[in-house]
């Protein structure tokens, strides 16, 4: 009887510890409140350990560092937050049915200053909205989000965790920080397939049937180079499910995907000749970043990004209009509208063609690249165009610091400085001669126009450049017109263009005498006949680069974040993870782009992906075939 007497009370002492511990666990968990904690999946079980953070000061504001953090979370106007992030991949279709986790009691720190902020422009300061409450910011110790699209040629399903080793209260002056956390991921895997694996086509090409004839080269070279392509004309799918043209073709390219397992999507069009309607149509994004952030208010532009992003984490039609309101990609500046996914699911770039006449000069220009492998003498070699991006208190030459850094990672390549500095003058024919050189990549980042880009002196960032005279009396910018003397012929450089717009491809620009009409800086780069550059990646839209050094770990943030940290990850997977297909590397730093930032929920990071337009073939070897 005592024995029995015993083990009731032993069982309602473990009852009663059950209790309480789930009791704990709710009052922690605030974002499960109410919620019954099943695990009826498969888990995985993540345990973090963080030591006692350590503080610095900037000026008027404390740096705070958590050394097991990944990085610093910079993000225009708000507090800089040391975090700790992890990507799983799963097949695609995989449920992610619960992110789950418990933590130690929270260590209430005191702070003397305000947290330093990220900025993107001189003119940012502290945003309202995060530093004018006592709402914890982050909002919760642990974020995550889910994706689907490509790596290593499969497309999978991608969860992001992202853990915050504080969570900081501004208007308190305090941290709450926690030392250990445990996280469990609740997933199902599809118990079959979603996609099944096909090999029937690579390229898939569309276009329009005026383009068809002479795009018939191109898929000849292809195929003898392996590359098993399809083309395709709107006329053939003006009949397909979608409710407009763009959304026919994406649908096209999801059964391409499904029936034929393309992995490269071509398209090939633009405007219609002199005219300023389309004959292949765009895409406009509405993502609208906030008051302040950027110079002005752009309230859309173009996203090729649209037909990429096929699938949703679980495999479904990623429309990017889920409110079906035939209004894509809103985002009101505070609040997501649509839900998007955003990961290339296909590798997809775009030839804004107008007539064929440029249909030829591209043709030729991509086989004649291809098909032999570029001479080291030439190709071995990288142009860094550059100079000071602001008038910024520390004086500091952003520009050239990014192309150091992009020489550092081009560690094989001969760099090519063409710098704007106090002591050197940087003239247009200095560009022009270089490209005329050849070279294997060329990067510019600065400042842009839907023709223009340039880029400013130091120490105060108020004369520009490039110039035609030393004296620099005639500010003229490297255009357009500029680049009807190039002559490089097949020494074709793969060029990265930091700045603003110089992507802008809806543009058309009226002249009284011209042979072709003059469309964006960079599909004028890409389309020059007899020289330019074989691809080009430039912003649709407004292009934002990061500035000062909000975590004070002596690397200025123009080369942590936003565009900086977009382009030099598209050098690293190249020359670092030796990527060699220009839509793997285009894709693959946006997808890690996205890995990386999108936690934070800022629509500046949406907008980053949803611009960075490729003017070139997604299926290009890089150096061309041996």
């Amino acid at each position: 009887m005592k024995k029995i007497i015993a083990l009731i009370i032993a069982a309602i002492i473990i009852i009663s510890a059950a209790v309480i511990i789930i009791k704990e666990y709710e009052e922690k968990e605030e974002d499960k409140a109410g919620e019954e904690i099943v695990f009826d999946g498969e888990t995985i079980t993540l345990e973090y350990g963080f030591t006692e953070p350590r503080f610095g000061k900037y000026e008027n504001y404390s740096i705070v560092y958590v050394d097991e953090a990944d990085f610093s979370d910079i993000h225009d106007g708000r507090p800089t937050i040391p975090v700790k992030s992890k990507t799983y991949e799963f097949p695609l279709g995989t449920k992610i049915k619960d992110v789950i986790y418990e933590h130690s009691e929270p260590e209430v720190i005191s702070l003397d200053e305000k947290i330093f902020y990220g900025s993107c422009s001189t003119a940012t300061t502290e945003d309202p909205a995060f530093y004018n409450t006592n709402k914890s910011y982050p909002s919760s110790f642990v974020s995550y989000h889910t994706g689907g699209g490509l790596i290593n040629d499969t497309i999978k399903t991608f969860l992001t965790v992202r853990v915050n080793p504080f969570l900081y209260r501004p208007t308190d002056y305090e941290i709450d920080f926690i030392e250990e956390a445990k996280v469990t991921i609740v997933y199902e895997e599809p118990e079959e397939p979603i996609l099944e694996e096909k090999n029937e086509c690579d390229l898939l090409i569309i276009t329009v049937s005026e383009f068809e004839k002479n795009l018939q080269k191109l898929v000849t070279h292809k195929e003898k180079m392996g590359v098993k392509t399809t083309l395709v004309t709107l006329s053939e799918i003006k009949d397909y499910q979608g409710r407009d043209t763009q959304e026919q073709m994406k649908y096209y390219i999801k059964d391409a995907i499904e029936n034929w397992g393309i992995k490269y999507v071509l398209l090939v069009g633009g405007l219609k000749g002199t005219k300023s309607t389309w004959n292949l149509p765009i895409r406009y994004s509405h993502v609208l970043v906030s008051e302040g952030k950027q110079e002005l208010a752009e309230p859309e532009f173009i996203s090729d990004l649209y037909f990429a992003d096929i699938y949703d984490s679980q495999g479904n039609f990623s429309s990017w209009d889920s409110n079906n309101n035939d209004i894509f990609a809103e985002w009101d500046g505070t609040t997501e509208i649509d839900v998007m996914d955003l990961y290339p699911d296909v590798y997809l770039g775009r030839l804004p063609c107008r007539t064929t006449r440029e249909v030829k000069t591209v043709v030729d220009k991509i086989i004649n690249y291809e098909k032999n492998k570029a001479d080291d003498s030439w190709f071995k070699k990288i142009i860094l165009v550059s100079g000071d991006h602001w008038n910024d208190p520390e004086h500091i030459s952003e520009g050239v610091l990014i192309m150091e850094e992009a020489s550092e990672i081009m560690s094989d390549y001969k760099p090519v400085k063409l710098f704007a500095t106090e002591t050197n003058k940087l003239l247009v024919r200095h560009i022009t001669q270089a490209l005329n050189k050849g070279a294997g990549f060329a990067y510019f980042s600065g400042h842009g126009g839907k023709t223009a880009w340039g880029i400013k002196y130091p120490p105060d960032a108020k004369k520009w450049a490039p110039t035609y005279t030393r004296l620099g009396l005639i500010p003229a910018f490297y255009r357009p017109l500029n680049m009807n003397f190039l002559f490089n012929r097949h020494k074709l450089p793969i060029t990265v263009v930091g700045g603003c717009n110089n992507g802008q491809f809806d543009h058309y620009e009226k002249k009284l005498i011209k042979l072709t009409p003059d469309s964006c800086w960079a599909w004028k780069l890409a389309n020059k006949r007899n020289g330019g550059s074989i691809a080009t990646i430039a912003n649709t839209g407004l292009g934002t680069h990061a500035m000062s050094d909000s975590d004070q770990n002596g690397v200025n943030d123009y080369l942590e974040a936003l565009d900086g940290w977009m382009e030099l990850r598209f050098f690293e997977l190249y020359n670092q993870e030796q990527v060699d297909m220009l839509g793997n590397l285009h894709s693959g730093a946006i997808s890690e782009y996205l890995d990386t930032f999108l936690c934070a929920h800022d629509e500046m990071d949406v907008k980053m992906v949803q611009q960075w337009q490729l003017f070139g073939d997604p299926s290009l070897k890089v150096g061309g075939y041996s």
